[in-house]
């Protein structure tokens, strides 16, 4: 019996597969509906303005949050970083004629020379990949680590109505216990989809500003 991957490669050659199979679209993502990525993007704005801000879109997959932003004149100054190296390639066709950066990496180990303002993680929890739920804290204490400003991040939630199989599901409160041991400036989101929530942690605190 061979080796298990690691989880972070597990869930690269997840959506490898998916590519192959749904070609490059929201299913490839593992949305039923487009309607369904766009709700999560719009959940994310809650985070701040992105406009002319140094923005990580980190599991950036096909660039559609970018995509969401410039159809809305926000122009951020973007990084994208995706685990899968098709969906990079993908990106860097797709975007060629905007400043926006792509790298393959995984969230966990990478290292910019520089913080963002802002990042935003949407759907890099979503496979459950043997290991991933361990992952989840290291995570989002790297990616918080990375921000001047605030993370917004999303899960599938465990008080769904339904799961699907091999997908990763956590409680809202758990997550939320994680965050505010890293910041108590936190806001959570239940109320735009029945199996998803989108927190967001600010490391510049709200109430402290003038």
């Amino acid at each position: 019996m061979g080796r298990a991957l690691r989880p972070e490669f597990e869930t690269a050659r997840w959506y490898r597969e998916h590519v192959r199979r749904f070609g490059y679209g929201y299913k490839a993502l593992g949305f039923g509906r487009r309607s369904s990525q766009e709700k999560r993007f719009a959940a994310a704005l809650a985070l701040g303005s992105f406009h002319d801000r140094r923005l990580l879109d980190v599991g950036c997959g096909f660039g559609d949050f970018l995509a969401f932003l410039t159809a809305r004149g926000v122009r951020p100054r973007y990084t994208g970083l995706d685990i899968c190296p098709p969906m990079i390639e993908r990106c860097r066709s797709r975007f060629r004629d905007l400043d926006a950066r792509f790298v393959v990496g995984d969230a966990l180990s990478y290292d910019p020379e520089e913080p963002f303002d802002y990042v935003v993680a949407s759907g890099i929890f979503g496979y459950a990949a043997k290991g991933t739920r361990e992952r989840v804290q290291p995570v989002l204490e790297h990616l918080f680590s990375l921000t001047e400003i605030g993370l917004a991040v999303n899960f599938l939630s465990g008080c769904a109505p339904r799961r699907s199989p091999g997908r990763l599901y956590v409680y809202p409160w758990d997550i939320l216990q994680l965050a505010m041991g890293m910041t108590p400036a936190v806001r959570l989101d239940h109320a735009y989809l029945p199996n998803d929530f989108t927190l967001c942690m600010y490391r510049t605190l709200p109430w402290a500003q003038p």
